[in-house]
């Protein structure tokens, strides 16, 4: 599966959202502990995993970074 820069920061936001959902619902005690870890655990390695995954589609990182330079310099 290609995902680009914009799909991989997405999915990312996504993730850490959950694991941090899960972790305040687990602390205010609206869900089990066992429950709101594992949710909380799968998200953040998860999340670990997509940081760590380059681009395989347009645009990639390096592709966006540029446009931001462009960007900043007009």
């Amino acid at each position: 599966m290609k995902l680009n820069k914009n799909q991989l920061d997405l999915l990312g936001t996504v993730l850490g959202v959950v694991a941090g959902v899960s972790t305040v619902l687990t602390t205010q005690g609206v869900i089990n502990q066992k429950v709101g870890g594992s949710v909380s655990g799968i998200a953040t390695v998860l999340l670990g995993v997509i940081v760590q995954r380059p681009t395989d589609a347009e645009p990639t990182t390096q592709q966006v970074e540029q446009e931001e330079v462009k960007q900043t310099k007009v």
